[in-house]
């Protein structure tokens, strides 16, 4: 198995890492929960800027953002990867973008060379997407691309080739996040990753099924070819994250019995 190396973090080898994320309105407070991850079970940290907002309410634009960014990479431990996410009003995130004005800000962020890796949209990057990876690329950035479905979980098989074009366009990591309606979902969620896997052996695959019914997909998506899971310190991101800490224990006990 090929794994993603960041700042020393091998994603897609040993036990899956845990992502953590980054979630607030005033620029202040992601940086003051970037320098409370010393203390977390976090191995990589996700700055999500949609949430972000300035003081008077407005959407800040790239050159706020890159700037919160830098913040927040100073704030974070030594040593520890960012991955920065913009997510969009279409996937669950909490700021609307125009696919040419999401296509650009993934530009800017590129170009600030501020973090370690960069969440991309498989649906809102469309076209752009190969053309973003390689960008991403040439400044050492290395790329998720990423898909999420919060009313439903798609066709096994669609899930698979949402999964495999994420390589195709491009992208060093693939991701998949899908809401169960029953606990069946959860398992194909499950059954997904693991034909993924199958298919690209050499690419590391973060996948989860969310809310309650999907949080066992959290814990055990090793198994089936996942290669990091998210956990929050604090602010959560996404529905049925689980506490950090309480996730590290899960993993390192499920990878005990998995390797004997």
């Amino acid at each position: 198995m090929s794994a993603v190396v960041v700042r020393g973090v091998a994603i897609g080898t040993g036990l899956p890492k845990i992502i953590v994320p980054i979630f607030a309105a005033a620029p202040a407070e992601a940086v003051a929960q970037a320098g409370r991850l010393a203390d977390s079970a976090a191995d990589l940290a996700e700055l999500r800027l949609d949430p972000l907002r300035g003081e008077d309410g407005s959407l800040p634009d790239a050159p706020a953002l890159c700037r919160v960014m830098a913040q927040v990479r100073d704030a974070l431990p030594d040593g520890m990867p960012l991955l920065v996410t913009v997510r969009t009003a279409a996937e669950g995130g909490q700021r609307p973008f125009a696919p040419r004005e999401y296509a650009d800000l993934l530009r800017a962020l590129c170009a600030a060379g501020t973090a370690d890796l960069i969440d991309m949209e498989l649906h809102s990057a469309g076209d752009a997407m190969p053309e973003l990876c390689a960008a991403a690329h040439q400044v050492g950035l290395a790329v998720v691309a990423s898909m999420h479905d919060f009313d439903k979980t798609p066709p096994r098989a669609d899930m698979t080739a949402a999964l495999t074009a994420m390589r195709e366009k491009g992208a060093d990591i693939c991701k998949l996040a899908v809401m169960p309606r029953t606990v069946t979902d959860a398992a194909e969620l499950l059954a997904a990753t693991a034909d993924a896997k199958a298919a690209m052996p050499r690419t590391p695959l973060i996948t989860m099924s969310m809310g309650p019914l999907g949080a066992v997909t959290r814990v055990c998506g090793g198994a089936f070819g996942s290669a990091a899971t998210f956990g929050t310190a604090g602010a959560s991101s996404a529905p049925g994250q689980p506490d950090a800490a309480s996730l590290r224990q899960a993993l390192t006990a499920l990878g005990s019995c998995l390797n004997g």
